[in-house]
C-alpha cells in the first residue's frame, strides 16, 4: 500500500506536501514574471527629453541667413580675448510649414531682405539632444528688429569640407522630433512627418552609431536646393545616403546628388555608420 498523500479539490485542507509544492510554484512563478517584467521594461525606449515651450515666446538675437536653410546664428558667449562661441538655430513655421513663407511676408512688409542682417526674432523654442530650433508665427509679430551688422560681428559661417560619406539612419521632420511630438520619429509618426516635410520643413537625417552617439544632418540636393519631394517616400524607413558633407558652424549639410543616392536598408543596420573617422564636433551629441 502506498502512503503518498492524496488531495481531492473539495476537501477543506490540502495535505502538507501539496501545500508546500503549491507555495513553491507560486513563489517561482512570481519571481520569474517579475524578472521578465523588469527585463521588458529595461528594453523599452527612454521617454524623449525634447521640449517645446508652448505658449512661451522668447526673443533670439543673431545673424539671419537664408542659406543653407533659414536660420539664426546666435552668439552664446565671448571670452576676454574677443573669441566668441555661436550656435545655429534653424527656423520653422507655425503648424506643418517651413519658415520661408513667414520670412517672405516679413521681408515684403519691411521692404528689405533679411539675409545676413542682424535680427531679433520672437518665437517659440524647441530643443533636444544639443540642438535648438525656433518656431516663428506671423500672428506673433516675430520680427522685433532688423539692422545691418557692424564690421565686428561675425556673419559668415565657418565651413569645412568633409568629403563624400555614406550614412545609414532615418529621415526626420525636425520640428516634431526636437520638441513637438513624442515620439517624433519612426512608424508611429510617419504620416505627420510626411506632411511636415511636404509643408517645407528642412528634413533632418538622424544617425546613431554603435557607441550610441547621435548625429543630425540637414539634407539638400547637390545644388543646395531643397529635395523634400524626393525624400517623402523614405520617411520613417531605415535608409542609407551617399552625399557630399560640408560643415556649417555646428550643423553638417548633406548634399545628395539625386534620389538614386538614397536606398532603403533593412534590419538593425541603420544604427551603424561608417563616419567614425569624422571627428565628433559640435554637431554631435554624446
Amino acid at each position: 500500500m502506498s502512503n503518498d498523500e492524496f488531495y481531492i479539490g473539495w476537501q477543506e485542507r490540502a495535505p502538507g506536501s501539496f501545500a508546500r509544492y503549491t507555495r513553491y510554484v507560486i513563489i517561482v512563478a512570481a519571481v520569474f514574471f517579475a524578472v521578465i517584467g523588469i527585463l521588458l521594461a529595461l528594453q523599452q525606449k527612454k521617454f524623449s527629453t525634447a521640449n517645446f515651450e508652448f505658449g512661451q515666446l522668447t526673443e533670439v538675437k543673431g545673424i539671419y541667413r537664408q542659406f543653407p536653410v533659414p536660420s539664426v546664428k546666435v552668439m552664446t558667449q565671448q571670452d576676454a580675448f574677443g573669441h566668441a562661441s555661436y550656435i545655429t538655430i534653424p527656423l520653422v513655421g507655425y503648424g506643418k510649414f517651413g519658415a520661408e513663407g513667414t520670412i517672405a511676408e516679413l521681408e515684403k512688409e519691411k521692404n528689405t531682405s533679411l539675409d545676413k542682417k542682424q535680427v531679433v526674432f520672437k518665437g517659440t523654442l524647441l530643443y533636444s539632444d544639443g540642438k535648438t530650433l525656433l518656431q516663428i508665427d506671423k500672428n506673433d509679430n516675430p520680427l522685433v528688429s532688423v539692422t545691418t551688422p557692424n564690421s565686428l560681428v561675425n556673419t559668415a559661417p565657418e565651413t569645412k569640407e568633409l568629403g563624400t560619406i555614406h550614412l545609414t539612419g532615418e529621415v526626420l521632420d525636425p520640428k516634431c522630433y526636437f520638441g513637438v511630438m513624442k515620439p517624433g520619429h519612426g512608424k508611429p509618426h510617419k504620416d505627420c512627418a510626411v506632411r511636415c516635410i511636404a509643408g517645407g520643413m528642412s528634413p533632418v537625417f538622424y544617425v546613431r552609431n554603435e557607441k550610441g552617439e547621435t548625429n543630425y544632418y540637414l539634407i539638400l540636393d547637390a545644388q543646395g536646393k531643397k529635395m523634400n519631394d524626393e525624400l517623402k517616400d523614405y520617411i520613417a524607413d531605415p535608409v542609407s545616403i551617399e552625399a557630399r558633407a560640408v560643415q556649417y558652424d555646428d550643423w553638417i549639410i548633406l548634399y545628395v546628388d539625386g534620389k538614386n543616392k538614397i536606398k532603403r536598408t533593412g534590419g538593425l543596420s541603420w544604427f551603424k555608420s561608417n563616419i567614425n573617422d569624422i571627428s565628433c564636433s559640435a554637431s554631435c551629441t554624446k
